[in-house]
């Protein structure tokens, strides 16, 4: 796995879809040598951790919040055109115990964090960039099946 993952750079992440009690939408700032851009909080799935845990480890370790109920709601999927990135990512509608996130001093990738319109969203450089799932008006969340294991016999 970790062969395939650094030298084909596939890279599979959680990301959680967390709005205020006005509808907007959650984003982090990253901070890339002098430019920004915006994301869904979340972060990678580590080996062997389902993708519901390693949501709710990341948006502890990253912005202190607690996960209170998720819910699958849509897979995207991002290839570079040079076929060097191959980007999954497996957004969940979330809930939080506060929505005031607390940024960990040891995340230096974290520059920022605010609660967006989807107007605001439209406008933003947001990576990867799911704007047209904002622009639906209808959005019913997906299955996300987990199964166990089956061993060979």
């Amino acid at each position: 796995m970790d062969f395939f993952v650094k030298k084909k750079g596939l890279r599979v992440r959680v990301a959680a879809l967390i709005q205020d009690a006005k509808g907007k939408v959650l984003l982090i700032q990253q901070k890339k040598n002098t430019s920004g851009y915006w994301l869904l909080p979340g972060g990678g799935i580590e080996f062997g951790e389902s993708a519901e845990e390693a949501l709710k480890r990341e948006l502890k370790e990253e912005l202190d919040l607690e996960v209170t109920k998720s819910s699958f709601l849509l897979v995207n999927e991002s290839i570079d055109p040079n076929r060097k990135r191959h980007l999954i990512q497996l957004v969940f509608l979330v809930q939080v115990k506060a929505l005031l996130p607390k940024l960990n001093p040891k995340e230096k990738a974290i520059s920022g964090f605010g609660y967006f319109t989807n107007v605001e969203i439209q406008k933003m450089d947001l990576r990867p960039d799911i704007k047209e799932y904002f622009k639906k008006k209808k959005r019913n969340p997906s299955i996300y099946l987990s199964s166990n294991w089956v061993a060979e016999s």
